[in-house]
């Protein structure tokens, strides 16, 4: 990773990429807060957090996609959910609901703000508007995992796939694990791999030797066609 102090940060090379900071970050964060703040760069698949080092930083997802990933009692590995910009990682540790982070990995180049813990802590947790905010997208983001676990019970596997195929994708190339998918869709590894199969026949996707290469008009099409079913 790359960590960019705020303070510099528009005297820096990533100020030619006019990262959105105000636009992207849905918490209000005074100006005193971001000024002991950074900007962080991963690349793909890079940790931004691991579940067994404890969390000393609250990010704000800026730019690029993440995932939460939990590690089983069993030892395997299971997809959670992805975060968009505006996505918070940390915001259970900073209300004390969770002691033991999740590890959240980069998928594509991501950006982030860090705020230091203690300093959001301290700072952030004593500001009315900002745990106003951060409640709200605390709430919306348990009615997004209600939803998922909800469409997985309702809607079939190639629409749910579809969907998810969009969702991932960086530059129309998805590179998830098929093991961790099938987990996440709820399916077993054979039926996942199935109907990637029919996919392809249908060219909506196209194996390569580091994924899958998608067609996404193709899969919205998709998607439309099967709401009309």
């Amino acid at each position: 990773s790359t960590l960019f102090p705020y303070t510099t940060l528009f005297r820096s090379a990533l100020a030619i990429k006019q990262v959105p900071i105000k636009e992207s970050c849905p918490l209000p964060i005074p100006e005193e807060i971001l000024q002991q703040s950074a900007l962080w760069t991963f690349d793909h698949r890079e940790a931004i957090q691991k579940e067994t080092v404890p969390m000393s930083v609250f990010f704000v997802l800026l730019t690029g996609k993440s995932k939460i990933i939990q590690t089983q009692e069993n030892g395997k590995r299971a997809l959670l959910q992805f975060l968009h910009p505006g996505d918070c990682i940390g915001d259970l540790t900073l209300i004390g609901a969770e002691t033991v982070p999740k590890t959240v990995v980069a998928i594509g180049e991501t950006t982030c703000l860090g705020i230091p813990m203690q300093a959001a802590a301290h700072g952030l947790m004593q500001d009315l508007a900002f745990v106003q905010t951060l409640g709200k997208t605390i709430g919306e983001k348990l009615l997004l995992r209600m939803d998922h676990f909800s469409v997985n019970q309702t809607y079939p596997l190639a629409w749910r796939l579809a969907h998810l195929l969009l969702e991932a994708s960086i530059d129309d190339l998805f590179q998830e694990k098929l093991t961790e998918t099938a987990e996440y869709l709820g399916v077993s590894y054979r039926h996942l791999t199935y109907t990637l199969k029919d996919f392809k026949t249908q060219k909506l996707v196209t194996k390569t030797a580091d994924g899958y290469r998608i067609d996404a008009p193709a899969l919205q099409t998709f998607i439309q066609n099967q709401q009309k079913q």
